[in-house]
């Protein structure tokens, strides 16, 4: 049998092979065309009376079968639809449960989402020891849960503890540690594939229902229920479950809340039929809210990054495979780690043996704490650390296909330093800076090829941030742009291009942001109000807290820098302004004490710096600035509508491609929360004409900071959204 998506295969010896290949796509997925061909397949082969065991098996190279088609699921619009696309997907995987013969999945490759749970209705599961291999179900990600059955055999498969650590955060595991929990039965190297699935099928036809497979299977569940049912260990379970996912979600993401009930109800339940249909009943409620709608809308931006080379010309990208760095210290000692873990040969250089030893202790220190969570053992590390060498002088730069400079925040310093190094390094070597706010276009201006060079900046801690700013300067060569774009996706790091503007894009939308939270203290909003409801919206940390782990003079600085380039919009509020001048010991954690007061072991919000208040106390006086109340609601609106309106002001500037970048930025660069889809997308759910009514009460009240965008204006006119 052949059709579009799949090709059935019966052998002589009555072993039957079902191949998915989905033609003209990078990856096979469950789309509803696809299911149809499966429910025709499995309907030949239970009329098969020859078939003694089916194999399911991908054509694709490192993809088993990557998922459900997220499009249909984008484009769910009722609790109805939903009902109808998804049910008729738990009965046609049922169908494979409910053979009468041994199925057996291998998994080579890439299998997540409706992947695994197509894996998970068969009888046993063999898995490639492939670095691509990984098995997970990863649909909370998007705002849903498992519904083809994943809440309901996992649990079963591999018990509650290990089944949760799997469902609830919608992490995928390798082929060993699935064959560790019980989620696959046997591994098997490529080479000998053939070799371990014969001894597999010959173990599972000769030994029936005795194979050692499925008595492994039975002890291992022996072990557990031992716990989880005789010793209530279950209950425990959940209410630590519960109480991390409150931990880690603030209750902000339904979609875990959704499984974890799912499996509460169900887990004990012996009717399967039963328990689909309460985890049909979830899936269909959380699938039409808003938050999936806005999580799915980023899972697309960023599939769209993925393939964007960062420029509309065919040109080609230089391969880098060996790098070098100008300024060690800490965030250099980032950068140089990032290119050693992607195992890219990294010279770093640094006028002082000090200031080296202070770039290799971060080496180290980020390493330490990879092997201290077993993500690399001693001797992994030490050969990614072989990666970076360091002088004090240029010897080894001449290989390097991309020097990265990360030196002191001063264009003067900046500039003498990559006007020298230029002369030390290939005429082909592109030249970037890591800079969060000074000018591209004018470091470049005593460069003797300023069309090499480009701004790559990365955000603190470079370990931990995923974003990369790819800064385009006025003679910016197309071929620099796309080197430095795709260096960062082999780095690990999404890329997004931004116009050479003052701030460039996050910066510039989270700093008139934080100093609005300052004007509000001003005026009599208390630090920890502010703080705590700026949390509850869903960003990380508070606007003060941020100011203290970030440092309140690096703060400050780029706000003025924002502040020469846009004038009296972007003023910098009088008591930071205050603070960064005459209050040197007040840098915020790194010096111990900020808005906050914070212990040598710890940071600590409990405390708010009393020195801060005195010195609020005198900006007050001196400036002759009243104080009233202010409600919870102006507090959050005056915050978050700074950054709506900034943010439209840069798409109307150019500074981004799109709103779907410009959102995406601010979601991993600031941690705009995600839920809410970004700072555009949550402008569109706030509703534009209310954006533009309250910024120009807003504008009328307080001045210039809050001029209304034109675009918002125009948008508002026209009743358009951000996204259609």
């Amino acid at each position: 049998m052949k059709s579009e998506a799949l090709t059935l295969k019966i052998e002589k010896n009555g072993v039957a092979n079902l191949i998915f290949d989905l033609p003209d796509e990078k990856v096979n997925k469950l789309s509803k065309p696809v299911l149809e061909e499966l429910e025709k397949a499995l309907n030949v082969i239970d009329g098969n009376k020859a078939i003694r065991v089916l194999l399911i098996t991908s054509e694709k190279k490192d993809i088993f079968i990557a998922g459900a088609d997220i499009n249909e699921i984008k484009g769910i619009t009722d609790s109805k639809d939903a009902l109808e696309k998804v049910s008729r997907g738990q009965n046609i995987l049922s169908k494979i449960a409910k053979l009468k013969i041994p199925t057996i999945a291998i998994i080579d490759g890439a299998c997540l989402g409706g992947g695994l749970e197509l894996a998970l209705a068969c009888k046993y599961r063999v898995a490639v020891v492939n670095k691509k291999t990984s098995l997970g179900l990863p649909e909370v990600n998007l705002g849903i849960i498992p519904g083809f059955g994943g809440t309901q055999r996992l649990p079963k498969l591999v018990g509650l503890k290990e089944s949760l650590s799997i469902i609830l955060p919608g992490k995928a595991v390798d082929a060993k540690k699935a064959h560790k929990i019980g989620l696959v039965d046997d591994l098997a190297r490529e080479e000998f594939l053939s070799d371990t699935l014969s001894s597999f099928i010959t173990e599972i036809l000769e030994k029936g229902e005795a194979n050692k497979y499925l008595q492994a299977r039975k002890a291992a569940a022996k072990k557990r229920n031992l716990f989880e049912k005789l010793l209530f260990g279950d209950v425990l379970i959940f209410h630590l479950a519960k109480k991390d996912l409150l931990k880690k979600t603030k209750g902000q993401y339904p979609a875990p809340f959704y499984a974890l009930e799912v499996i509460k109800r169900t887990h004990r339940l012996k009717n399967e039929e039963q328990g689909l249909k309460i985890e049909l009943e979830a899936f269909c409620e959380v699938s039409v809210g808003e938050i999936s709608k806005n999580l799915i809308e980023i899972f697309f931006t960023n599939e769209a990054l993925k393939k964007d080379s960062g420029v509309e010309s065919e040109v080609a990208a230089l391969e880098v495979k060996n790098a070098a760095l100008l300024g060690a210290g800490v965030m250099g000692g980032g950068i140089a780690w990032l290119f050693s873990n992607y195992d890219i040969d990294i010279r770093v250089k640094d006028i002082t043996q000090n200031a080296i030893a202070l770039g290799y202790n971060q080496i180290v220190k980020i390493y330490n704490q990879l092997k201290k969570i077993r993500k690399y053992t001693a001797e992994q590390i030490a050969m990614k650390v072989a990666k970076v060498s360091a002088s004090v002088d240029y010897s080894g730069f001449e290989q390097a296909d991309v020097i990265v400079e990360a030196v002191v925040e001063n264009m003067a310093i900046k500039k003498k330093i990559l006007a020298e190094a230029e002369t030390k390094v290939r005429k082909d070597a592109v030249i970037a800076s890591n800079t969060s706010s000074l000018s591209i276009s004018e470091m470049a201006r005593d460069l003797q090829n300023p069309e090499r060079f480009a701004g790559m900046h990365f955000f603190n801690p470079v370990n931990r941030m995923p974003l990369v700013e790819v800064i385009r300067g006025e003679k910016t060569s197309d071929t620099a742009i796309a080197t430095i774009v795709k260096l960062s996706k082999k780095l690990g790091k999404t890329p997004i291009v931004v116009k050479d503007s003052a701030g460039f894009l996050v910066n510039r939308i989270l700093l008139p942001y934080m100093n609005e939270a300052a004007f509000l203290l001003q005026e009599g909003a208390e630090i920890q109000r502010v703080d705590n409801l700026i949390e509850s919206f869903g960003m990380p940390m508070g606007p003060f807290v941020l100011a203290d782990v970030v440092g309140i003079d690096v703060g400050v600085k780029v706000a003025h820098s924002l502040h020469e380039a846009f004038g009296e919009r972007m003023k910098v509020a009088e008591i930071l302004d205050e603070v960064y001048q005459n209050h040197k010991d007040l840098l915020g954690k790194k010096s111990g004490q900020g808005f906050y007061l914070h212990s040598l072991k710890e940071r600590s919000q409990s405390q708010v710096n009393p020195k801060i208040m005195q010195i609020l106390h005198q900006v007050r006086q001196q400036k002759s600035i009243k104080t009233s109340q202010i409600s919870d609601e102006q507090i959050v609106d005056r915050c978050m509508l700074m950054m709506i309106n900034e943010a439209a002001k840069c798409l109307e500037e150019g500074v981004v491609k799109n709103a779907r970048y410009l959102d995406m930025a601010m979601i991993m660069g600031a941690g705009f929360p995600a839920f809410r889809g970004g700072v555009l997308r949550a402008a569109d759910s706030y509703g534009i004409d209310k954006v533009v009514k309250n910024l120009r009460e807003l504008n009328r009240k307080y001045g210039a900071r809050f001029e209304v965008s034109k675009l918002l204006v125009e948008m508002a006119e026209k009743n358009q959204k951000f996204y259609s």
